[in-house]
């Protein structure tokens, strides 16, 4: 379901549109966009997105079609790690108490790199949770002493389940018997 909030620029909501949900939001953006645009006229507006909503292709057009019309979306991972060795040679800038930002501009465009307290706060708790999360089902696993087939596919569970917080810890597996 992709939701648009139509604000004023001090911040006060208009209108907002829902979108039907079970589509690809990469094939609904260049309708949604006609879509504001023909409700609520060619205003000056600052799109805001999550990364996969739009591809490059329709950021293109975006930037080529409309007249000042400016977005904010989240970075895809191909260009972090394109623009990764840019970032690290750049010094963090405060912007307020907890939150610091790397900025550099390319190709017309302004990348943002941001970090906050809270954030990272947040990201060490989630990993530590899931970790936890990890070493009782591997504590349980070893209680129960199930059998060898049996113990891989609960530990390929677990590792589905609690994602890159696996790479911390080393499992031993015991070996098929032949």
């Amino acid at each position: 379901m992709v939701i648009a909030l139509v604000m004023t620029p001090s911040g006060l909501p208009l209108a907002y549109e829902v979108m039907d949900g079970n589509t690809s939001d990469k094939t609904t953006l260049r309708s949604f966009l006609d879509k504001i645009e023909s409700l609520y006229g060619k205003a000056r507006r600052i799109w805001l997105m999550d990364r996969g909503i739009p591809t490059e292709a329709i950021l293109a057009q975006m930037r080529t079609a409309r007249k000042e019309t400016f977005y904010l979306v989240g970075t895809s991972r191909a260009k972090v790690k394109q623009y990764e060795k840019k970032w690290l040679e750049l010094p963090w800038r405060k912007v307020r108490e907890s939150v610091e930002v790397k900025l550099f501009a390319q190709y017309g465009e302004l990348y943002v790199l941001a970090k906050s307290e809270g954030r990272q706060a947040k990201e060490i708790a989630i990993r530590r949770k899931k970790l936890a999360r990890l070493l009782r089902k591997l504590s349980a696993m070893r209680r129960s002493c199930p059998k060898r087939d049996q113990l891989l596919m609960r530990v390929g569970a677990a590792k589905t389940d609690v994602g890159r917080a696996f790479g911390f810890v080393q499992i031993k597996l015991p070996q098929a018997k032949r």
